[in-house]
């Protein structure tokens, strides 16, 4: 299953008590396990966003928390499991029957 992460600041980024080093050694982690495909911020810098790939929304969610960043309460997240149907060209162009 995939999950998008949209992580937003609590605090300006002078008051933070996590340094930017330890957000991207926690990033590399997840980057080199598989658990996070995709990362990185929005142009404004409002939001950090990464699809992070995992069995259960519960491991999401234990993923999402687990950023230096949130553990230190500097950030807070919002988690969307996300459907993805096609990818660089590769994937279905049909519409998907709702289940729910």
């Amino acid at each position: 299953m995939w999950y998008l992460c949209m992580r937003s600041n609590v605090r300006p980024r002078a008051q933070r008590t996590t340094s930017p080093d330890e957000h991207f050694a926690w990033m590399r982690a997840q980057h080199e396990s598989g658990t996070i495909l995709l990362s990185g911020p929005t142009s404004d810098r409002k939001y950090g966003m990464y699809l992070i790939r995992a069995s259960s929304r519960d491991e999401a969610e234990r993923i999402a928390a687990s950023d230096p960043y949130t553990v230190a309460g500097d950030t807070t997240y919002e988690l969307l499991e996300w459907e993805i149907h096609q990818i660089m060209g590769v994937g279905e162009f049909a519409q998907v029957p709702v289940t729910h």
